[in-house]
């Protein structure tokens, strides 16, 4: 029975420790980055954020067209995104102010 319990114990505690590292490839899933807009399309409803830990650039598809209504270049901005086949689909753009992004790091 202590076996049992243990082996039980060893499974659960593995499964915990690995099922954030498996959620980042599950499609669907929201996922968020923050950083300065480098580039607006209005016509193909893109737009490009360069994530401000990784300096990486990343463009998104906007969810509807109104979502760039209000955005700019160089404005700071936080995007809630998902990936659907090897696109990003941002569901949402918020601004940032220079006081929130620093009490976000």
């Amino acid at each position: 029975m202590k076996k049992a319990t243990g082996i039980m114990s060893l499974v659960l505690a593995v499964t915990l420790l690995a099922g954030p590292a498996f959620a980042l490839d599950v499609p669907g899933l929201k996922h968020h980055v923050t950083g300065n807009i480098t580039a607006v399309d209005r016509d193909t409803n893109t737009f490009t954020v360069m994530d401000e830990k990784s300096q990486k650039s990343y463009t998104f598809n906007a969810k509807d067209a109104g979502m760039l209504r209000a955005v700019t270049k160089g404005e700071h901005v936080r995007v809630s995104y998902s990936k659907k086949d090897n696109q990003l689909m941002a569901t949402d753009i918020t601004p940032k102010t220079a006081s929130t992004a620093a009490r976000n790091r």
